[in-house]
């Protein structure tokens, strides 16, 4: 079947979707395949998963929620994981909440640039 698939479209079909699962599922299930996906990576071009570091670069709303859910499954997998929020004020509450719980730092594009100039 051949067609275009209106933004309209998405959103129904994403309407139907969430209104038959739990709260929060959906962009759990998403970040989890997102963080499998990630330590595959890891573990291709490093050898390891744990004791690697990511970070994250995280938007607001629901796509900065999924990068921070994703990086709480990572913490359990032994990465270090530090999320650059790029808009404090619109971060994912639930998402950062996990992350937190699960050991990952937070800082902001400022904090993160002062970290990395004292690395160099």
């Amino acid at each position: 079947m051949q067609g275009i698939w209106t933004t309209e479209h998405l959103r129904a079909a994403e309407a139907r979707l969430l209104a038959a699962t739990p709260e929060g599922a959906l962009m759990q299930r998403a970040a989890f395949g997102v963080a499998v996906q990630a330590a595959d990576l890891l573990a291709e071009h490093t050898g390891h998963v744990a004791g690697r570091r990511v970070a994250l670069l995280v938007g607001a709303g629901n796509n900065g929620g999924d990068a921070l859910w994703a990086g709480s499954f990572l913490r359990r997998r032994g990465v270090a994981v530090t999320a650059v929020l790029l808009n404090p004020e619109r971060t994912h509450a639930a998402g950062l909440a996990a992350l937190r719980r699960s050991g990952g730092r937070v800082t902001t594009p400022a904090r993160a640039s002062q970290l990395l100039e004292s690395v160099d």
